[in-house]
């Protein structure tokens, strides 16, 4: 009897869900499994392909169906509760599933291309009484086998790499190559890891004695966890509270009850900090995941986490589909970080797709953040989530004192520069101390735009609606959205004035005028400019912790997750790059940046010291930072947001019609805002151009639909997946961004 199999085909030209059924070959039929990769006839294509399905019938006749063509690799990549999991991502984002697929299985593991790693040692294989007359031949005639030989006399069970035998013993390879032609060493080939994040020679070091908060919260959370049913706990700590304590007692916990665990950090600035901390617990227990591995790395922790060598998994966003044995709880860390949604397909976020893992798998979801997101906070609130609460510092320190500077003021007293007086008597203070500081920027780059004094032409780049920013290091122009790069002009491309000039500030800047303020002082910055090497965040932060640096300029990598005793000064250089945004969530974002960042600080003996420099000094995130206080920032905001009508008091779907020419994404647009009329669609903002119109050479137009019941927006997902853009014909691009993070 034939069987059959459906399939998930990774080709480019896909716009919607398609599911395919191929006929599978006699040899395949007692091996084929769900979650299997194979090779199958698309076309001219023999394209990769995951088996969702295997059934003994099909629709297709049985002239015109194909047959399987062969295994990519004989193993599950998937069981099928992740086939659930990412069949409702596949719905619940309006993406395609193989997309899902993709994101959750690396490319590297499931195309098979990936060899394993190999180390080749030596070692002795003459038998030991031997060896005397061994010596005794070589020593005048081969002086450098001698040596070789020698030292294996003197360790006979050492196996050495090669390399690192020549290197020690100042001889040729050649040498050893003539001992084992003479059968006197041999060669031994064994599979090595590639390490994702170096092992820490840390001693293993037993979980501290929690504080009364702390012992609370393990306590609710861990009789949770016998009740065997699934809740979402926020756990709301103030910087510095000792939440990663909690997390690491919680997975002890989840180890001893023969389960796995998953932790997500936002930033890869972040992973080696939690790793070293988790390490000094649980050793080789642990698998990292994140962007910043090479295909290798992530092949061979992939491979540890599949086969249950390694029990924790700590990683940024796409680690959250990591195959982890008997997974017993998820954790994330600084929950309402914007890095957890993913700006590319699929739009999935990392918070929501855990939510579902957890329920589907029946364990908790731990959220932790010292500014929870509004929306966690209200579910909070409402009764969908589990409150926790972690409301002082380890040993009750304070919270740090932050002082606000009017920079308006600033100006008037006669201080043109980008430090206020006091600021830079703070840091002149820190310095003579041997203390460190941070100066934060969430800007990156020497200054933000260039300009022509005579004719206000702003330099922008040819393929974004965006200005450039000036690099001086480099001495380009360059644009943070699509990476072009330009020569600084000496005179001004539309009106030829040589008055062109760059305006604002950046952390390269800033970096360049602490040095001018303070030169025997050790500055260093930490922004995506300086870690685009590999290892690059782990260095700066080892320097940082061994007092190597004393001022440390960043963006936001620096402004969570840190935690070094010596930090006495935390500078917030503007706080006003995202209060002006146009996106609702501005004031959020900056309230939670500037807490982040405040609580870098008073970890050690001291209290510490915050100066936030502004042009807002009224606003009320501004204001609510400065007195660390997240409920005076939520009532003013819940209340902003309810009258405006946005999350969480209603459900958004952002869809952008893309094209590199105007008018065709304009007139895409207009097509699906009047199928969305005929949907009957209650609430449409636009079409209108995005705020930046123009990104790598294509427009954008954004339509924005809000939703009072998800219901509503789950049907009209439904029809839009189903209906319009599966008669669609057009090589315009329909980008669906379900609950989005930014309005950009």
């Amino acid at each position: 009897m034939n069987k059959y199999a459906e399939v998930a085909v990774d080709v480019p030209v896909t716009k919607f869900d398609k599911v395919y059924d191929y006929k599978i070959p006699a040899d395949m039929k007692d091996k084929l499994q769900i979650g299997m990769a194979v090779r199958v006839p698309f076309g001219k294509l023999k394209p990769s392909s995951f088996v969702l399905n295997i059934k003994e019938t099909t629709k297709v006749q049985e002239d015109k169906i194909k047959t399987i063509d062969s295994f990519i690799s004989e193993e599950k990549f998937f069981e099928k509760k992740d086939l659930h999991l990412y069949r409702w991502v596949s719905d619940y984002y309006c993406t395609l599933l193989i997309n899902v697929i993709k994101a959750a299985v690396p490319t590297a593991v499931y195309r098979g291309n990936i060899k394993k790693k190999t180390v080749k040692k030596v070692y002795l294989k003459a038998p030991e009484d031997e060896i005397k007359m061994i010596l005794n031949k070589l020593k005048n005639r081969a002086p450098s086998q001698y040596k070789v030989m020698k030292f294996f006399q003197e360790h006979p069970n050492t196996k050495l790499r090669v390399r690192d035998l020549v290197g020690n013993l100042e001889v040729y390879r050649g040498a050893v190559d003539s001992l084992v032609d003479k059968n006197f060493l041999d060669f031994e080939t064994n599979v090595i890891r590639r390490i994702a994040d170096r092992d820490f020679d840390s001693q293993l070091v037993e979980d501290l004695t929690p504080t009364p908060s702390q012992k609370k919260v393990l306590n609710k959370i861990n009789k949770g966890f016998l009740d065997k049913k699934s809740v979402t706990y926020l756990l709301h700590g103030v910087t510095g509270s000792g939440k990663t304590e909690v997390y690491m007692q919680l997975i002890r916990n989840v180890l001893e009850n023969k389960k796995g665990a998953i932790l997500l950090v936002p930033e890869i600035s972040l992973t080696p900090l939690m790793v070293k901390r988790f390490y000094s617990r649980f050793k080789g227990k642990i698998a990292v995941l994140h962007s910043a591995l090479s295909s290798g790395e992530r092949y061979d922790e992939w491979r540890r986490i599949k086969k249950g060598d390694a029990q924790i998994v700590i990683g940024a966003r796409s680690a959250i589909f990591a195959p982890v044995k008997n997974l017993g709880l998820i954790i994330i860390d600084e929950e309402h970080e914007n890095s957890y949604k993913q700006s590319t397909h699929p739009y999935y976020h990392a918070r929501e797709v855990a939510k579902k893992r957890a329920e589907i798998n029946n364990i908790d979801l731990v959220l932790g953040s010292a500014t929870p997101s509004l929306e966690s906070y209200y579910k909070a609130k409402t009764g969908v989530y589990q409150y926790l609460s972690l409301p002082v510092r380890i040993e009750n320190k304070e919270m740090p004192p932050v002082k606000i500077i009017n920079m308006t003021e600033e100006l008037k007293k006669g201080n043109p520069s980008i430090f206020s007086m006091y600021l830079q008597n703070n840091l002149q203070k820190t310095l003579k101390n041997d203390e460190q500081a941070i100066l934060f920027l969430n800007r990156r780059g020497y200054s933000n735009f260039v300009l022509c004094r005579s004719c206000g032409q702003v330099i922008k780049c040819d393929e974004c609606d965006i200005s450039m920013t000036y690099h001086q290091n480099r001495d380009k122009l360059i644009c943070h959205y699509c990476g072009n790069t330009k020569d600084m002009p000496k005179y001004c491309p539309n009106c030829s004035s040589k008055y062109i000039k760059d305006f604002g500030i950046g952390t390269e800047r800033i970096e360049k005028e602490v040095n001018k303020l303070f030169p025997e002082a050790v500055v260093s910055r930490m922004d995506y400019d300086t870690t685009t090497k590999k290892g690059a965040h782990r260095k700066i932060l080892n320097k940082l912790e061994n007092n190597e640096i004393d001022i440390l300029v960043g963006t936001q990598m620096v402004a969570k997750g840190h935690d070094y005793p010596n930090i006495s000064l935390v500078g917030v250089v503007t706080a006003d790059t995202i209060i002006n945004l146009p996106d609702f969530r501005s004031a959020e974002r900056t309230f939670q940046l500037l807490t982040q960042v405040a609580g870098r600080t008073g970890r050690g003996k001291k209290v510490g010291n915050v100066v936030i420099q502004t042009y807002n000094p009224d606003h009320y995130s501004v204001l609510a930072a400065k007195e660390h206080d997240y409920q005076y920032f939520f009532k003013k905001e819940i209340r902003l947001r309810k009258a405006l009508n946005y999350p969480p008091f209603i459900h958004l779907i952002k869809i952008t019609t893309v094209h590199q020419n105007k008018n065709k994404a304009e007139k895409a647009a207009r097509k699906l805002y009047n199928y969305l009329k005929d949907c009957k669609a209650k609430k449409i903002i636009g079409p209108s151009p995005a705020p930046i119109e123009r990104i790598r050479g294509e427009y954008r137009v954004q339509i924005l639909l809000k939703f009072a019941i998800i219901e509503e927006r789950k049907k009209l997902l439904v029809d839009l997946k189903e209906g319009f853009l599966k008669k669609l014909s057009t090589n315009v691009k329909y980008n669906i961004d379900v609950d989005p993070i930014s309005m950009l």
